[in-house]
């Protein structure tokens, strides 16, 4: 029972008028009534007291009942979501251990990779030089090859023209005796030369087609020393002209020459020009060679190739 049934039970058992009915003075009675109803309405007020506390009571109760379920809701729901949260830490910590691992794995790949991109570079870079190597010496030796075929196909061609004479310079007229000038070549330089003599002779086209001189004649003799006794007899008579050979028109001095090659001609024009440059006084050519000589005290030099005219040169700078 509580307190609030407890007074009220007290209260019932008491008597409501305390005041006594045998007193005769009016005044006294009415104050003892008034005294009764005074007391009467506070115990009526203490009893609605008791009644909004026990109401409020039995509220406070309700909103404790309810809070308690919702707080044994909410643990169990934050004990659930605190598993939850465990199991998916659980579960990340063994992804991040394996990322990690994976992580560590890439990282030892890539450096195996990068060893192996700089082995592999290394190697390229080997193999890049010593393919450059190669090749720069094959180039070399196929250079030196080539020119040294070309010097021993050039002597052989000039060997095949060691009987041949070139004449520049002779006028061209149709249905020419290119034997019967021959012939008079020989009696102007003094050399009488037969029929018998020649193995062949004809006109050559010049290397550039625009030249707008005579053809040159080439004459191959029967043997090389009757060649070299002709052009000796020529450069003891100083001077040949094409009107002591009974060709009719203006007069053109004639050039009697060994047959060079084409590559010998080319340095043999290189070095006249050379020559010219640095006031050398001679040049000719004698069995095949090109000489130099800087004046008539002075010694003649054979000249080979480029180089030899690239060694004249320096020298005459120092």
């Amino acid at each position: 029972m509580s307190d609030l049934e407890e007074y009220i039970s007290a209260s019932d058992n008491s008597s409501f008028f305390s005041c006594d009915d045998s007193s005769d003075d009016a005044s006294d009675l009415n104050n003892c009534l008034s005294r009764e109803f005074d007391k009467s309405l506070e115990q009526s007020n203490q009893l609605v007291s008791f009644d909004k506390f026990n109401e409020l009571f039995n509220t406070l109760k309700t909103w404790q009942s309810e809070i308690n379920l919702n707080l044994v809701s909410i643990r169990d729901e934050i004990k659930s979501s605190l598993t939850d949260i465990k199991t998916e830490i659980k579960t990340l910590r063994n992804e991040y251990d394996i990322l990690k691992q994976s992580v560590s794995n890439i990282n030892t790949e890539i450096s195996c990779l990068q060893h192996s991109s700089q082995f592999q570079s290394d190697e390229h870079v080997t193999l890049k030089q010593r393919v450059d190597d190669l090749a720069r010496a094959t180039n070399e030796r196929t250079s030196s090859l080539a020119v040294s075929l070309q010097s021993r196909i050039d002597s052989l061609e000039q060997q095949a023209r060691q009987t041949n004479v070139e004449i520049c310079n002779v006028p061209e007229r149709k249905s020419e005796n290119l034997v019967g000038i021959v012939e008079a070549i020989g009696t102007a330089i003094r050399f009488p030369i037969s029929k018998g003599d020649l193995v062949s002779v004809h006109r050559v086209p010049h290397a550039h087609q625009a030249s707008d001189k005579p053809k040159n004649i080439i004459v191959k003799f029967s043997t090389r020393i009757q060649r070299d006794n002709i052009l000796a007899s020529y450069r003891n008579i100083k001077s040949l002209r094409s009107d002591q050979l009974g060709i009719q028109g203006t007069p053109s001095t004639i050039y009697l020459n060994e047959h060079l090659t084409l590559q010998k001609k080319q340095l043999f024009r290189k070095t006249r020009e050379t020559a010219k440059e640095l006031h050398y006084k001679y040049v000719w050519i004698r069995n095949s060679t090109i000489l130099i000589r800087e004046n008539d005290d002075s010694p003649a030099l054979a000249i080979r190739g480029d180089n030899d005219l690239s060694r004249l040169r320096s020298r005459n700078k120092k």
